[in-house]
Formats: C-alpha cells, sequence, structure tokens
C-alpha cells in the first residue's frame, strides 16, 4: 500500500511539473545592428502581452513564454536563427520577421517544417499574395498591406473631392512599392496621377523637383519620405506651392523640418497610418499608458501589432485547446479575436486580416486623428 501510494505521489508530481510547463512561442526580429531599436519595439510589445496573459493565468493552465531569435536583418542570419526555434526550441508558432527580406527567407521553410508563421510587421503585399491560394497555408498576416494602406487613403481623398495627385517617394524597396500601390489604387478609383517621381539617394537640391510636380497641378502631393523629409519640407516652404501634402508621412518630422511661423501653412497636411498612439479608443489608451509606464517610451505600430500578435497566438491556442502546430494553424484560419483598434483579426483566403487605418491631420497646430478608414 505504501509503495502505491509513493507510486501515485510521483505520477501527480510529474503531472503537475508537466502542467506547469510553459507553452513557447518563438519571435524572430531585429535585436542587433543599426536597426535593432525596431527589434526592441516589437520585444516590448510581446513582453507587456505576455506579462499580462501571464498575470491572468496563462493558457490552458500554463504560462506562456517567448523565444527570441535575432535576425540580424540579414537572410543568412534570420534563416539559421528561426529553424533554431523550431528544431532546438519547439516553438509550435512564431510571430516574425520585421525585415522583409528575412520574412521572404524564412516563409518556405516554416512552411515546410508546417509551423505557423505570423506576420505581424512586414508589410508587403507579396506576402499576402503567397499565403493561402498563393500556396503558402501557414502564413498569417495580421499588419495591412502597402495595397491596403493606399485604398484607404485613396477613398479617404474621395471624400476630399480630391481629383489628381502627384507621387514622389524615396527610392529603396519600402517607399517605391508604396509609391506603386498608390498609383494603382489612385488610378482604379478614376483619380488622376499627375507625375510619379523617385528621389535618388544623398539628394540635397529639392527645388528642381518641386518645380517639376508644381508644372503637373496636381490636387494633392502625396508622399513617401524617409531621410529626405527634412530637406524636401525646407524646400517645400521656401517653393511658395500651397498644395495641401499628403501620403505616409511623419508629421512631427514635416513640422520640424519647417520655420515655426511656416507651419500654419501646413494646416491641410494629412497622413495615413495602420496604428496610432493618438487614437482615442478605450484599449489603445490602455495599451499606450501601460507601455509608457513600464518601457519610459511611445509605443510604435510594431510595438502594437506584435502586442495584438501574441494575444492572437495565445487565443488561437486556448480555442485550439492544444500548442501543436497543426491545432494552431486552423485556429488561426477561424480566429474572430477582436482588435483595440476596431474590426478583428478574421482573416481573407489569403490569411491576411483588415484592421482599420487611421487619417492624420492637423488640429490647432498638432497631429490628430480626423477620419478613420475601415
Amino acid at each position: 500500500m505504501m509503495r502505491a501510494a509513493v507510486l501515485l505521489a510521483a505520477l501527480l508530481a510529474t503531472a503537475a511539473a508537466h502542467a506547469a510547463e510553459p507553452i513557447r512561442i518563438g519571435i524572430t526580429t531585429i535585436l542587433s545592428g543599426p536597426t535593432a531599436d525596431r527589434g526592441q519595439s516589437e520585444q516590448y510589445g510581446a513582453q507587456l502581452a505576455l506579462d499580462r496573459i501571464n498575470q491572468a493565468g496563462g493558457v490552458l493552465g500554463r504560462p506562456v513564454e517567448a523565444f527570441y531569435a535575432d535576425n540580424a536583418c540579414k537572410p543568412a542570419v534570420g534563416v539559421p536563427a528561426t529553424r533554431r526555434l523550431i528544431e532546438q526550441e519547439h516553438v509550435p508558432v512564431v510571430i516574425g520577421a520585421l525585415c522583409t527580406p528575412v520574412t521572404h527567407a524564412i516563409m518556405p521553410m516554416m512552411a515546410e517544417a508546417k509551423v505557423p508563421l505570423v506576420i505581424a510587421t512586414s508589410a508587403g503585399q507579396d506576402f499576402v499574395d503567397a499565403s493561402g491560394p498563393g500556396g503558402n497555408d501557414y502564413a498569417f498576416k495580421t499588419i495591412p498591406s502597402e495595397v491596403d494602406i493606399a485604398h484607404a487613403l485613396v477613398r479617404w481623398l474621395q471624400t476630399q473631392d480630391v481629383k489628381s495627385v502627384a507621387i514622389v517617394a524615396d527610392a529603396g524597396g519600402f517607399p517605391q512599392a508604396n509609391a506603386v500601390a498608390m498609383a494603382k489604387a489612385a488610378a482604379e478609383a478614376g483619380m488622376k496621377v499627375t507625375d510619379q517621381a523617385t528621389i535618388a539617394p544623398a539628394t540635397t537640391d529639392f527645388a528642381p523637383l518641386l518645380d517639376k510636380l508644381k508644372a503637373t497641378a496636381p490636387d494633392r502631393l502625396w508622399t513617401m519620405l524617409g531621410k529626405s523629409t527634412t530637406g524636401f519640407f525646407r524646400a517645400y516652404e521656401a517653393s511658395g506651392w500651397k498644395v495641401p501634402i499628403t501620403g505616409r508621412v511623419d508629421l512631427a518630422a514635416a513640422l520640424g523640418a519647417v520655420s515655426p511661423g511656416f507651419r500654419p501653412s501646413l494646416s491641410d497636411l494629412t497622413s495615413v497610418a495602420v496604428f496610432t498612439p493618438l487614437l482615442d479608443k478605450p484599449g489603445v489608451r490602455d495599451f499606450v499608458l501601460a507601455y509608457q509606464a513600464r518601457f519610459q517610451l511611445m509605443p510604435t505600430q510594431r510595438s502594437f501589432f506584435v502586442y495584438e500578435a501574441t494575444y492572437l497566438v495565445v487565443d488561437a491556442i486556448r480555442r485550439a485547446g492544444s500548442d501543436q502546430p497543426a491545432a494552431i494553424e486552423q485556429a488561426l484560419k477561424t480566429t474572430a479575436m477582436p482588435s483595440l483598434l476596431g474590426g478583428t483579426y478574421a482573416p481573407d483566403p489569403h490569411n491576411h486580416a483588415h484592421t482599420p487605418l487611421f487619417i492624420l491631420g492637423m488640429k490647432n497646430g498638432n497631429p490628430a486623428v480626423i477620419a478613420t478608414e475601415q
């Protein structure tokens, strides 16, 4: 009898220990190199979500733990780092990879391993096209693509009776993909594209470009700028051109580039955003305040979408009743988890969710949300 009791106690202890083993999720992002701050913002978003999930009891009676792989924004680093998550850490789902070339490189590997990949921050429409009917059943894209963003902005511009746009973007894959998407969305909506220009790297004299764009007399000037923001907006001020600027604009950088006396002239400046901490929704306000309190930083769109992606995979595990990859994949396909932004993460046939987008403008001299596009 004593021996049976000891054996039973040992079995119960083993079962309890197994029940307490963390459920693992993988996250691959940029944690080294010149853009490591971007990956850190993703890591912070995941940490905040996991803190809250585990404080609420975890999932399936177990805590949830993230295992990170630094991909350094290099496929040669990202592929083996992600493979380690699957083969050594045995994660049943991965969130990543922030860096577009790495995301492209790991997608086929994830599909071959039959482990779901939640693409929370890589924006490209090509990820959408490659998923579901595109052949990859294991890729799930949760952030809007440049096509979603362009169509949302065009819809809003139509409400402003805009009939034509000139498009200007920095060189590079991301700005150019957005410029192409905007030109196509505008044309599809019957909006004239009067010109489409690319800013060469290291450009310092923007006056000729502005003169060329001005000659086409567009109703709006659409911009997608990075390092050229300061020089471009200073040249815009000097040009005397009053056409309103829209696009994917860093409003704070644009306002900081011009003289204080010129800022009122940017009262019609607008931008489209997938997330903004300015959004006056209870869940977003709570997220922003909690993030600031924990990390002493303002959250970025990367922070937010990885925060919600963490909840999304945990919700899938809960609904599946399992932390096995196949069960998680099927649960992700049927998710209807609400987003704090509004709407849900219900995927379309290409495993792509469609959350609302936001039009930012100026109110009393400060950036503010002026419209929502579903």
